[in-house]
């Protein structure tokens, strides 16, 4: 039974995983790059500060919108591009509203990068 939900588990953030790095490409604004212009894997998705006026934040599960937000706001902003308060937060981001099932994905595979 647990190897079964394990399994579960896995795939979806396999999926989410694709749908962040493969379809939405999130890495490319929330993750600073090196001074050769690579992408750093070693800040993942955690944000990028170097340009005082833009904040694009750390997205992984140990950044500052899910200690603000929670697993619930993360979906509601991925679906709604609403912030639990509500708000359309002020970000640069492309507009979309993902599909429940999609929004899930991407958070478990979020989740998986708290470090």
């Amino acid at each position: 039974m647990f190897a079964v939900a394990g399994q579960a588990q896995s795939g979806l953030v396999s999926r989410g995983k694709e749908l962040t790095e493969q379809v939405a490409k999130c890495q490319n604004c929330h993750t600073r790059r090196t001074t050769t212009g690579e992408l750093d894997k070693d800040a993942w998705l955690k944000g990028v500060t170097s340009d005082p006026s833009i904040y694009i934040p750390d997205i992984t599960a140990g950044g500052n919108i899910w200690m603000e937000w929670g697993e619930k706001g993360m979906l509601q902003f991925l679906e709604k591009e609403t912030s639990p308060s509500g708000s359309t937060p002020s970000v640069h981001m492309p507009a979309y509203k993902l599909r429940h099932d999609d929004a899930e994905a991407i958070v478990a595979y979020l989740k998986s990068l708290r470090k």
